[in-house]
């Protein structure tokens, strides 16, 4: 019982995240589908069996009682139909629109967490708020000393666990990279350290020596950056659309390693792994919690549009090709091969979660 419920909290955010991701996705293809002018059987949130349901102007809207996500019918979709208003009726230009809109979807849900986590203060590498465009918050992203090497300089010189790094000769605030490279640059001169202690500023005059070491292990604190409601959304703009470039490169990685060399260089997880990381985020804080919800949406939003049967994407060269020939492919030689397409993720997403466990055990 005490196992259940220490993994309980674990489970109910992977849902909640889950379900998030798989209903903003659906609510993009149900979105464009009713501007497109199609029409709409059923549009649900959560899988059967059936909590609530009512039919408006032709559409079922539900709510069902599996909270993972959602799903929408749209007429014509998968069945051929005569009708004006069904998605294979539709104009090719109407028929991408809805085909991508789920990931559309998914990047703006990206782009909104960014915004909130910009507004409750992104956090950052210590040092780098210029880079950031933010004011980093006072106190936040200090690098302390962790540990002191006998015999060392810091020895000698009394620096003390916990002593915090305010400066090293003109930089402010360092962080282990800004240290290492202020020590290093004072190699056989004089370092400039101040630092804090039981709440008094010290400053020492240290003599660096020919190995350019101070015999100091740190620990950096994570930094926070601070915007005003207006700033926020420009930053997370540039912040969204690095990361989603930065996580197609790395998705595209992994499959042409995996095509290639046979080898998967990049590090994936399937949900035995997400789940992992979930507790952990869990236990870190809220901001890793949207981080881990940024990064899923962005990679949900990707992988389906990729060019593969089965995805959105392998949908959209379909309906590439047939703008081109000026005619349908035939919806039994479609349907085998996106049927291929399904298999193939499956045993892939099998594959994946058979390695997450293994590295589980």
């Amino acid at each position: 019982m005490n196992f259940v419920l220490s993994w309980l909290p674990t489970l109910l955010v992977f849902i909640l995240m889950l379900g998030i991701l798989v209903f903003v996705h659906e609510l993009g293809h149900f979105l464009a589908a009713k501007i497109s002018g199609m029409k709409v059987n059923e549009f649900a949130f959560g899988f059967p069996p059936r909590i609530w349901g009512k039919k408006i102007r032709g559409t079922l809207y539900a709510i069902n009682a599996v909270p993972l996500g959602g799903y929408v019918k749209i007429l014509g979709e998968d069945e051929s139909s005569s009708d004006k208003h069904a998605f294979g009726n539709r104009p090719i230009r109407y028929r991408i629109f809805v085909l991508v809109a789920g990931v559309l979807m998914n990047f703006l849900l990206a782009y909104l967490v960014v915004i909130v986590i910009f507004w409750c203060s992104y956090p950052i590498p210590t040092g780098n708020s210029e880079k950031y465009g933010g004011t980093q918050i006072k106190g936040s992203g200090i690098t302390s000393i962790e540990s002191i090497e006998k015999g060392s300089l810091a020895e000698k010189y009394d620096f003390r666990v916990g002593d915090k790094v305010l400066k090293i000769n003109k930089t402010e605030n360092p962080g282990f990279d800004k240290f290492k490279e202020e020590i290093g640059k004072s190699k056989g001169s004089i370092a400039k350290i101040e630092i804090q202690r039981d709440g008094q500023i010290l400053e020492k005059d240290v003599e660096i020596g020919d190995n350019a070491l101070l015999g100091v292990g740190l620990w950096e604190e994570v930094g926070r950056v601070h915007y005003v409601w207006w700033q926020a959304p420009y930053y997370a703009l540039l912040g969204a659309v690095s990361m989603i470039w930065m996580t197609l490169v790395a998705i595209l990685s992994f499959f042409k390693d995996l095509i290639v060399i046979h080898k998967v260089t990049v590090d994936v997880m399937g949900p035995v792994g997400i789940f992992g990381i979930t507790s952990v985020a869990i236990k870190l804080g809220f901001y890793y919690v949207l981080g881990l919800l940024l990064s899923l949406t962005i990679s949900l939003g990707i992988i389906n549009i990729l060019p593969f049967p089965a995805l959105d994407g392998g949908r959209v060269v379909f309906a590439v090709v047939e703008k081109i020939r000026g005619k349908k492919a035939k919806e039994n030689v479609e349907a085998i091969i996106h049927s291929i397409g399904f298999f193939l993720l499956i045993a892939l997403a099998i594959l994946i979660t058979v390695r997450d466990v293994i590295k589980l055990w």
